[in-house]
C-alpha cells in the first residue's frame, strides 16, 4: 500500500508536468497570436462593377431560435456585389424567420437542401449544394451562429486580394453568456489553439493548414480545382480539411484576426455544448491527424484525458486534497504540495486570463473556476471517443456520423 509521503511525491511530479505544460501553452499561443495578421482596415471601391461578385452561402438546420442576428448582420452588409444563398434543411420555422427579416432584399435566395447522400456529412453537403448554384468569383461560407460587422466582407475581400490568398479564414469573438458556456467553452477552444500552430498557417512554406468554419472565403477557381466539398464529403472538421486540401494542392491560405468584426456563439446550454463538442472533439481530431489505427486512437484518448486533467483539473484538485490532508496530518510534504499547487493554480489562471483575453475566448474572468469546465471537457472527450471507437457514431441535430463513413 502506498504511503502518503510517496503519494505526495507523485502528485508533486504531476504538478511539475502541469507547470511545464502551462509555460508551453502560454508561450506557444501568444507567439502564434502575434504572428497572425489583423484583417485589413481598408475596403475596396463602392461600385459593384469594380469588385468581384461574392456568393455567400449559409447552411441552416433548425436554427429558428438563433438565426436572427446572423441574417440581420448579412442584410446590413455594405459590400456592393453580393449574393446570399441559404441552404436550408429545417423541420422548424427557420425559413419563416429568415423571410421575415430579409423582406424584399433581392440579394437573398433560399433553397431547400437535397436529401443527404450516403457518405456525406450534413454541413459539407449543404455547402456544396449552395456552391453549385453560386455565380460568384469568391465563395464565402459562414455559420448560422455568427454575427458580422457591416464592412467585414469588404475588408475580407481586400485582404485576400492584397495578400494573393485563395482561402481566408477569420478568428472571431467567442461569445459565452450562460454559466456553462463561460466555464466550458474556453477549455476545448483554448486547447484547440494550443495544439494547432496557427501562426504558421499564413506561411506558404509550412505544411500547417487550419481554417474556421464560421468564416471561410475561398476563390472559386481554387475551390473547383480541388473538387469542392465532394473531396472531403465525410469529414466532420470540414473547415480544416478544406484548408489542408487547398494548401496541399499548392494554393495559398491565410488566417487573420477579426475579433472586433465578428461574433460567434456556438452553443447556448449544457446539452448543446455536450452534443456539439462530442460531435467533433475526437472524430474531428483523428480525421484531421489521419489516425486510422484503433490502437493509436485509444492512445490519443489516454493522452487527451491526461493533458486536460493535468493542465485544467489537477492544480485546483491537488490544492484542495493537499489542503485537507495537511490539516489532518500536519505533514510537511503535503504542505509543500499545497503551496506548489496553489502557485500553479495562480499561474494557470493568469496565463488563461492573458490568452483568452487576446483571442477573445469567452469571459476571461471565469478562469479561476475553469477546473469545472475541465472535468466536463474530459467527459465530453471520453463520450466522443467511445461513440467513435464503438462504431455507434456521434450525433448532431438528429443525424449520426461515424468514422466508417469517411
Amino acid at each position: 500500500m502506498f504511503s502518503l509521503g510517496l503519494i505526495s511525491f507523485f502528485v508533486f511530479f504531476l504538478l511539475i508536468i502541469s507547470f511545464l505544460f502551462w509555460i508551453l501553452y502560454g508561450l506557444r499561443t501568444i507567439i502564434n497570436y502575434r504572428m497572425i495578421p489583423k484583417l485589413s482596415k481598408v475596403t475596396l471601391g463602392d461600385s459593384s462593377k469594380s469588385v468581384p461578385l461574392v456568393s455567400l452561402i449559409v447552411p441552416t438546420r433548425n436554427e429558428a431560435y438563433r438565426i436572427t442576428n446572423c441574417i440581420k448582420s448579412l442584410k446590413a452588409q455594405t459590400y456592393p456585389n453580393l449574393e446570399i444563398i441559404i441552404v436550408d434543411d429545417s423541420t422548424d420555422n427557420t425559413v419563416k424567420v429568415i423571410k421575415n427579416i430579409i423582406g424584399d432584399d433581392k440579394r437573398f435566395k433560399i433553397i431547400k437542401e437535397e436529401k443527404l447522400s450516403k457518405g456525406w456529412v450534413g454541413k459539407p453537403h449543404a455547402m456544396q449544394q449552395g456552391s453549385n448554384i453560386a455565380k460568384g468569383d469568391w465563395l464565402l461560407f459562414i455559420d448560422a451562429d455568427t454575427a458580422h460587422n457591416p464592412d467585414i466582407i469588404n475588408r475580407a475581400i481586400e485582404h485576400a486580394i492584397k495578400n494573393k490568398l485563395d482561402l481566408l479564414s477569420l478568428l472571431s469573438n467567442l461569445v459565452c453568456k450562460s454559466f456553462w458556456e463561460k466555464i466550458i467553452q474556453p477549455i476545448p477552444t483554448g486547447l484547440l489553439i494550443f495544439i494547432s500552430p496557427l501562426g504558421k498557417v499564413n506561411d506558404p512554406k509550412s505544411k500547417i493548414a487550419f481554417a474556421l468554419g464560421p468564416f471561410m472565403l475561398i476563390k472559386r477557381s481554387a475551390f473547383n480545382k480541388v473538387g469542392g466539398y465532394e473531396t472531403i464529403r465525410g469529414k466532420i472538421a470540414d473547415d480544416t480539411e478544406m484548408a489542408k486540401l487547398l494548401k496541399e494542392s499548392g494554393f495559398k491560405i491565410g488566417l487573420a484576426h477579426a475579433q472586433d468584426l465578428m461574433r460567434l456563439r456556438m452553443y447556448e446550454c449544457f446539452s448543446e455544448i455536450w452534443e456539439g463538442w462530442s460531435k467533433n472533439i475526437f472524430l474531428g481530431l483523428v480525421q484531421k491527424r489521419r489516425i486510422s489505427s484503433k490502437a493509436l486512437q485509444v492512445l490519443v484518448v489516454l493522452i487527451g484525458l491526461f493533458v486536460v486533467f493535468n493542465m485544467i483539473v489537477l492544480p485546483f484538485l491537488a490544492m484542495l486534497i493537499s489542503g485537507i490532508i495537511f490539516l489532518i496530518t500536519d505533514s510537511t510534504s503535503w504542505y509543500f504540495v499545497l503551496l506548489s499547487s496553489f502557485v500553479l493554480w495562480l499561474i494557470s489562471t493568469l496565463i488563461q486570463l492573458v490568452v483568452h483575453s487576446c483571442y477573445y475566448i469567452g469571459k476571461a474572468r471565469y478562469s479561476p473556476i475553469y477546473f469545472i469546465g475541465g472535468i466536463v471537457t474530459m467527459g465530453i472527450f471520453l463520450n466522443s471517443a467511445i461513440k467513435t471507437l464503438s462504431g455507434t457514431g456521434v450525433t448532431w441535430k438528429g443525424r449520426t456520423y461515424s468514422d466508417k463513413k469517411t
